[in-house]
C-alpha cells in the first residue's frame, strides 16, 4: 500500500484520542486523481469536515491525520452526531460520485462533464441513474486497510457485510462495525450499492 503523508494543518481536525468503535467509508464527489486537491479543499475552511484518509483511483491513501484522532465527517442530526464523529474513522474513495447522462456525456455533481475515461456503472440509487465506478485496486486497497485499522482498533467487520446500504440504526446507534456513509443519512448517495465491496467486506 502506498501512503502518501501531508502536512494537513493541525487546526483543521481534532488531535484528542477517542476509542474508535466504527469505520465509516465515503466517496469524495471530486477529480478521483487528487486526493490532494480534496485534502487542500477541506484545509480551505474552518468546518474541520475531513477524514483519515482518502484511497485514489490508483489505490494510493492519503492520510490526513492518525486514525485515533478525529473530525467532522458524518453531518448526522441529532445529539449523537458528535459522538459519533468522534469514535469512527472516516475512509474516502476518491470518486466523481454520482452521474446524469446528457447528450452521451456524463456530467457530474456540479454540472461539468467529466473528462476523464472512467467505467460507469448504471444504477439506480439517492437520486441518480449512474455512478462513476469505484476502481478493483482502491477496493482491493482498501481491504487491506480496513484489516489494519480492525486490528488496531478492535472494530469487528459487521454491518455493511450483510449488503444493506440504506439508512440503519445500527449504525446510528453507534455499534461497532464498518458502515456506509449512506447508512446514518438518506439525503448521501456515498457510497453506492456495490457487490464488489460487499464481496470484499465477506472476505476480509
Amino acid at each position: 500500500m502506498k501512503i502518501n503523508l501531508i502536512n494537513f494543518p493541525k487546526n483543521q481536525f481534532f488531535a484528542e484520542i477517542f476509542p474508535k468503535k466504527q469505520i465509516v467509508l465515503h466517496h469524495t464527489v471530486s477529480n478521483p486523481f487528487s486526493a490532494k486537491g480534496d485534502a487542500d479543499y477541506w484545509a480551505s475552511t474552518p468546518a474541520r469536515i475531513a477524514t483519515y484518509g482518502i484511497l485514489d483511483y490508483n489505490g494510493s491513501l492519503t492520510k490526513c491525520f492518525n486514525s485515533n484522532q478525529w473530525a467532522h465527517h458524518l453531518g448526522v442530526k441529532g445529539n449523537n452526531n458528535l459522538k459519533l464523529n468522534q469514535h469512527s474513522i472516516g475512509i474516502e474513495l476518491d470518486c466523481w460520485g454520482g452521474l446524469t447522462l446528457k447528450d452521451v456525456k456524463y456530467i457530474n455533481a456540479y454540472g461539468k462533464e467529466i473528462s476523464e475515461k472512467l467505467e460507469v456503472v448504471k444504477m439506480k440509487w439517492r437520486g441518480y441513474e449512474y455512478f462513476q465506478a469505484y476502481s478493483d485496486v482502491q477496493i482491493a486497497v482498501l481491504g487491506e486497510l480496513l484489516q489494519l485499522l480492525m486490528r488496531k482498533h478492535n472494530i469487528p467487520n459487521v454491518g455493511l457485510k450483510d449488503g444493506n446500504f440504506n439508512v440503519r440504526r445500527d449504525a446510528l446507534a453507534g455499534k461497532p462495525g464498518i458502515y456506509s456513509h449512506s447508512n446514518y443519512r438518506s439525503d448521501k448517495s456515498d457510497l453506492y450499492p456495490d457487490s464488489r465491496i460487499v464481496n470484499m467486506l465477506r472476505n476480509l
